[in-house]
């Protein structure tokens, strides 16, 4: 999974790449990072309007001009690359870039864009790369949904240290021991 600083060096890394993927963490951290950011930018352009709202309607109006508030640096700072991140986010999701045109669709486009956006990644590969999401373990094996569930089963023996062990528990732990050692250290010990 990918971290927030981690997100955020990519999103500016790839800041006019609209070629390869984003995967739903990357993209949540960067927009979760810009909106603090817009948030703070709208707070600041209260308080300059606030202080103008002080000063005569004349003087405040003439001395106004569009790169007085924070907003419009924030805009023209973070279009490019939010638009490039949705573009990959979209990609990873296994649609095409331009999808992100739903944006001018007023209201209904937006709300369609954020369901797509909350999509799992696809893994397959595509035109637009391979995903990802590691496919393989540590030993270059594939991963299945078998690993998860024996992952999951690992912690689930927590919430039953408690419980007595019974005779058919401890054979098929045997059972199981035996064929990992098998599986693991007999075959990929080297031969002599």
């Amino acid at each position: 999974m990918t971290g927030p600083l981690t997100a955020l060096n990519l999103a500016f890394v790839n800041f006019f790449t609209f070629k390869g993927r984003a995967t739903r963490a990357e993209f949540w951290w960067v927009s979760l990072f810009f909106g603090v950011i817009m948030v703070a930018a709208i707070f600041g352009d209260f308080i300059t309007l606030t202080r103008l709202a002080t000063m005569n309607i004349d003087v405040a109006t003439a001395n106004i001009g569009p790169f007085d508030f924070y907003l419009t640096y924030y805009v023209l700072i973070t279009t490019i690359p939010y638009t490039t991140l949705s573009v990959r986010r979209l990609h990873d999701v296994g649609m095409s870039g331009f999808w992100w045109l739903l944006n001018f669709v007023p209201f209904i486009g937006s709300i369609a864009l954020l369901v797509i956006y909350c999509l799992p990644s696809n893994n397959s590969p595509s035109i637009h790369g391979t995903s990802k999401i590691p496919t393989a373990d540590t030993l270059g094996k594939p991963l299945t949904v078998d690993a998860h569930k024996r992952a999951m089963q690992g912690y689930a023996v927590l919430f039953d240290k408690d419980k007595p062990v019974t005779k058919e528990m401890q054979a098929a732990r045997k059972a199981e021991i035996a064929d990992y050692y098998r599986s693991r250290v007999l075959n990929s010990a080297p031969s002599a």
